[in-house]
C-alpha cells in the first residue's frame, strides 16, 4: 500500500498566494523527511507573509535539519523580533546556538523558552547568605530562650 503523503508534490498548491497552503505544505513534506522541498515552501510563506512568526520557526527547524546553523540562528532571531515570547523560537534558537558551539547563549535560550530567569553567582551567594544568617539568627534566639 502506497502513502498518499509521498507523493506531495511542490505544485500541488493550488493559490500561489495561500501562505496557509504552502506552511501546511511545508509541514506535510518536514514530516516526510523531505527537508529541502519544506525549506521551499516555508521560504514561500515567508514571502507572502514576512510577520508570520511560526514560519520563521518552521524555517529555523528545516535549516537545522539541513545543518545551516547560522541561517537557522537568523529564522529563530526573526520570529522572536516578532514575537519575543515564543518559547518554540527560543527553544530552536538554543539548538542552532548549541549546535554552533556557543554553550552559554544556548543555555540562556533554553531557559528562556521555559521562563527560567538564571541569578546571577553574586545574586546566588548573597541569597544562600542571607538563608544562613537567618538561620543562624533563629538558632540563637532558640538558645538564648
Amino acid at each position: 500500500m502506497s502513502n498518499p503523503l509521498a507523493d506531495l508534490d511542490l505544485s500541488s498548491v493550488a493559490d500561489a498566494s495561500d501562505s496557509v497552503a504552502w506552511y501546511n505544505q511545508g509541514e506535510a513534506l518536514a514530516n516526510l523527511g523531505r527537508y529541502p522541498d519544506a525549506l521551499y515552501c516555508f521560504e514561500r510563506v515567508i514571502k507572502i507573509r514576512p510577520d508570520y512568526a511560526a514560519a520563521w520557526v518552521f524555517r529555523g527547524v528545516i535549516l537545522i535539519h539541513l545543518e545551516r546553523y547560522e541561517e537557522a540562528l537568523d529564522s529563530c532571531e526573526q520570529a522572536l523580533s516578532l514575537q519575543p515570547e515564543d518559547s518554540e523560537a527560543w527553544t530552536f534558537r538554543g539548538v542552532a546556538l548549541h549546535r554552533l558551539g556557543d554553550y552559554r547563549s544556548a543555555y540562556a535560550s533554553y531557559d528562556r523558552a521555559l521562563g527560567v530567569k538564571r541569578q546571577s553567582m553574586w545574586q546566588t551567594l548573597l541569597q544562600r547568605l542571607r538563608k544562613v544568617w537567618k538561620s543562624l539568627k533563629n538558632s540563637q534566639a532558640h538558645w538564648l530562650s
